[in-house]
């Protein structure tokens, strides 16, 4: 394997079709889940394990590269796929869009054919290269439709009245709904003893037939990835060759109905041992395993039945929710900025754009949410926003905390929006110890503070003398503070729709002002939350019923996308 193999994808890649007019034919945008090193590295992993150059020995190899939804596995194949055709031949198989088939293995080796041929330079029109004849309706394997031809062939009657025939009686005495011998089209009765040994017969050489037509069409793809590699051993001494072995990649297995997946993995096992090529199987492995349980009963050992196809499991490590979701979402308008063009007041504030869209990653990664759910939620907060008009207020931390909880748990949801949240973690009901084991309390989100545009004097809000010592000396700054910690206290104010032990926070930082320790501790940074929550509700005076219909009416939506 050469090292000149080295992909960029810091750059947008248009492919488009020269002898149409450059017409667009895909586009792929740049690299934002730097995904690009996976490619690299299973290229030459791969193409080691597909071809010794050294011994000029070709071998065979299955990878199930395993990936969930919404992490970028199909423009990571695809990108890959275009990428590697300028160094092996390459065929890209989407098995979600033709999982209309009823023939899974002539679905890839059609697939296989045609690409290859297409990248050997030889024009598919042409009969010297159309599929043999012998090659077309292959493998209909011994199901219903294909044990009817042959009954209707060797036995000359309709095969449903077999189907129908009362099902008591002996082999040779069949009968038909009148309760006489089951008869040919001559009219004659039928040993069916004979019939079914006649069938029987046939069948085995039906599979002796379909085992040498598979052997036949693994040398034909083999003649035609030969045909490609050889096909660049023209080119002139410098120039570019595509060398062994070939790729073939089979894309959206997973999304298939569960009987085509299971169907697809088991034919097209019958080609995996082709010398010089390599498969990679991209799938969510665990929704496959879903769907060969929904074949196989719920207690069959899914993931073992998987393993036997591949010669091993490679999955793409989780991109961190900051790069994913730009490229799923337009997360750019949860920002600031966006909130403010449109006149929508909002808290908590932050010192930028980046502080907020790392407030609602925190928050995701607070609650373990998978990638599928932290997309999902950021759709349903850009809808939610986007109902709003100029002049309305949104929490939107708290807005999206309560997103993750109602999807985690709908009860857990629906106990704490009725109830306020204690002040310490000593006998919780059942609810709050739920809430508790959903979230991940490190985790932080941060929240920007003017304190004298709260606060000028402490005395107007707490009982303490009026004098130059109680003026706010707080200065402009940030603060981090825990998920749990911070949904206790602004939730107290949406509980009562007016504001919560107000008087209480205002006092203690007065008193730490007081103590001039410099550095007030860890409780500043609840306390700043408190009375900055409990001001603003003040003037908008939201509740829990508000923000649990922004909520119940959000979650009803569910966006079906495609993989990007």
């Amino acid at each position: 394997m050469s090292d000149r193999v080295e992909f960029k994808w810091d750059e947008p890649l248009e492919i488009t079709d020269k002898q149409n007019g450059d017409k667009l034919l895909e586009a792929f945008p740049e690299d934002k889940l730097d995904r690009v090193k996976y490619a690299n590295f299973l290229t030459r992993f791969l193409a080691a394990q597909g071809y010794d150059t050294e011994n000029k020995k070709k071998h065979n190899y299955v990878l199930n590269l395993n990936s969930e939804w919404g992490s970028g596995k199909t423009y990571f194949l695809r990108r890959w796929a275009e990428d590697l055709k300028k160094h092996y031949p390459v065929v890209y198989v989407d098995a979600w869009k033709q999982d209309y088939s009823d023939d899974p293995l002539m679905t890839v080796i059609s697939s296989m054919i045609k690409q290859l041929r297409e990248q050997a330079g030889k024009d598919a029109d042409k009969a010297a290269f159309k599929t043999p004849r012998k090659l077309v309706g292959l493998l209909k394997a011994a199901a219903p439709s294909v044990v009817g031809g042959l009954t209707k062939r060797y036995l000359g009657i309709d095969p449903l009245a077999i189907m129908n025939a009362a099902d008591d009686g002996e082999v040779g005495e069949v009968l038909d709904e009148n309760g006489e011998p089951l008869k040919d089209e001559n009219g004659k009765p039928i040993d069916m003893g004979a019939a079914a040994s006649k069938m029987v017969k046939h069948l085995i050489d039906e599979h002796d037939a379909k085992a040498s037509t598979i052997e036949s069409l693994k040398k034909n793809v083999e003649q035609w990835v030969e045909a490609v590699v050889g096909k660049d051993q023209e080119k002139k001494e410098g120039e570019l060759r595509r060398t062994y072995p070939a790729f073939v990649f089979i894309d959206e297995l997973d999304r298939c109905r569960p009987s085509y997946a299971v169907e697809m993995l088991e034919t097209i096992k019958h080609i995996f041992d082709i010398p010089g090529v390599v498969f990679v199987v991209a799938t969510d492995t665990e929704q496959l395993q879903h769907a060969v349980k929904a074949i196989y009963g719920d207690g069959f050992e899914a993931r073992v039945y998987l393993g036997r196809f591949f010669n091993s499991r490679y999955t793409l490590k989780e991109s961190t929710f900051k790069n994913l979701l730009p490229v799923h979402c337009d997360i750019s308008r949860l920002t600031p900025s966006a909130l403010e063009s449109r006149g929508i007041v909002y808290w908590p504030k932050v010192e930028n754009d980046d502080d907020a869209i790392s407030n609602i990653t925190n928050i995701y990664e607070g609650f373990s949410l998978s990638a599928r759910q932290a997309i999902q939620i950021t759709e349903r907060l850009i809808i939610t926003l986007g109902s709003f008009v100029k002049g309305e207020y949104v929490n939107i931390c708290y807005l999206c905390v309560l997103l993750c909880i109602r999807e985690k748990d709908v009860s857990v949801f629906s106990g704490i929006i009725k109830k306020d949240l204690p002040d310490n973690n000593h006998h919780l009901d059942q609810n709050y110890q739920s809430l508790m084991s959903l979230l991940d309390n490190k985790r932080q989100i941060s929240f920007y503070v003017e304190p004298k545009e709260l606060i000028q004097d402490f005395s107007s809000h707490c009982r303490v003398s009026n004098n130059n010592r109680s003026i706010n000396r707080y200065q402009d700054t940030k603060y981090d503070i825990s998920i749990m910690t911070f949904l206790r206290q602004v939730h107290g104010h949406y509980i009562c729709g007016k504001s919560k032990n107000l008087e209480q926070s205002v006092k203690a930082l007065y008193d730490e002002q007081e103590r001039n320790s410099g550095n007030i501790g860890a409780n500043k940074a609840s306390h700043w939350a408190n009375v900055s929550c409990g001001l603003e509700n003040e003037e908008y005076k939201h509740t829990t019923y508000l923000y649990k219909d922004l909520v119940e009416l959000a979650s009803a939506i569910d966006w079906i996308e495609e993989d990007k």
